[in-house]
């Protein structure tokens, strides 16, 4: 099942289910978005909220999986997910925001006893970066420190938007010493090498500052968003002002900018724009000259660090790709159960199964 299939998202992935002669059911709450699409695909459909538990299981009970892609996933993705788990349907969802991932965390326990994978984030966020974390982690096993940073000229559509304005006024998010700290905003800077030239971005609050510390087990993580040029010259003016989304008010007036906006990039920006991936790990103790950490399973010695670009698709045809590919791959290792990464459940070359995606660069 597709809930929130008359998104933007929801529907390039319904295009796609069609596409592949994939067997699905979309759904949604707004049958006078749903049925027309519904009707043009010649899919099956159900409409139902997620105000009565009873009413979701019911309307699920039937499925393999629930694809959920409704936003905002802050206040929808909770109880889809406690519906899953009662109704022995495994959960995915194509969020980034880390209180969705923490909420979906607690529901380990539950989802394992239950026989039921849930696995967040399985589109563009997070599945490159958390792939990308889990190949460096492994070639770096007892790395202390992880970097990632992402770099694509595509526009966000109007769901993730409102995603992000919703996380804003809670600033800033990374990982130190295996706990989460909240910052401001547009303040830890970096620059990297990235498609082809040096990108320099800050650090935001990505859903791998979450998950890539239960994937990899690394204690401090920052994740980077690369940005052009001129905003990175902007930020120490723009800084004081982030205080502002804060208001009810400023929140309302964005939100109607976002909604007169457009849905979303159009195809052919989703054909022809790239995304570009990059993670470093390290021994943060090694590089300071101490000797301390454990050498691989080979018995060569342990490397100081290890780094990793990737080449891929469009935020957004990724995440069409990607939320598939990992309907898919579930449907083939029956025994997944639990809350887990894309990178947990399927390894880390899972994104290199992916179309128009490579490594371009890997060191050591």
């Amino acid at each position: 099942m597709i809930y929130g299939a008359s998104g933007y998202t929801g529907e390039l992935i319904a295009h796609k289910c069609k596409e592949l002669g994939l067997p699905a059911i979309l759904a949604g709450r707004n049958a006078d978005k749903v049925r027309p699409l519904a009707e043009k695909l010649d899919l099956p459909f159900r409409i139902f909220d997620l105000e009565d538990s009873s009413r979701i299981e019911s309307s699920i009970k039937d499925c393999f999986a629930v694809l959920h892609c409704a936003g905002p996933f802050i206040h929808t993705a909770e109880p889809m997910a406690r519906a899953c788990i009662a109704s022995g349907v495994h959960y995915l969802d194509i969020t980034g925001e880390i209180p969705v991932f923490q909420k979906i965390h607690t529901l380990d326990e539950e989802a394992k006893s239950a026989g039921v994978a849930l696995m967040p984030g399985s589109g563009f966020d997070v599945v490159p970066t958390d792939c990308a974390a889990a190949m460096v982690a492994q070639a770096c096993p007892d790395a202390t420190d992880l970097d990632i940073a992402f770099f694509s000229l595509g526009k966000m559509s109007r769901g993730t938007m409102k995603s992000a304005l919703l996380q804003m006024p809670q600033g800033n998010k990374i990982r130190r010493n295996g706990n989460l700290e909240s910052g401001p905003l547009l303040k830890l800077k970096k620059s990297v090498q990235l498609a082809g030239k040096s990108r320099t971005g800050f650090s935001i609050p990505w859903g791998d500052v979450f998950t890539a510390g239960i994937s990899t087990g690394i204690h401090n993580i920052t994740v980077y968003s690369m940005v052009p040029g001129l905003p990175v010259f902007m930020a120490p003016l723009i800084r004081p002002f982030t205080g502002l989304l804060k208001s009810s008010g400023v929140q309302s007036f964005l939100r109607n900018r976002i909604d007169a906006g457009e849905a979303g990039p159009d195809e052919k920006t989703r054909q022809t724009e790239k995304s570009y991936v990059y993670a470093r790990a390290w021994n943060a103790d090694r590089s300071n000259g101490k000797k301390t950490g454990k050498p691989r399973e080979s018995g060569s010695p342990a490397q100081d660090f290890a780094e990793v670009e990737l080449e891929t698709m469009e935020g957004y045809q990724f995440t069409m790709e990607s939320a598939l590919a990992a309907l898919q791959a579930l449907d083939k290792k029956p025994g997944l159960k639990g809350f887990l990464t894309p990178s947990m459940a399927f390894g880390s070359d899972f994104v290199l199964k992916l179309p128009n995606t490579k490594i371009l660069r890997r060191l050591p």
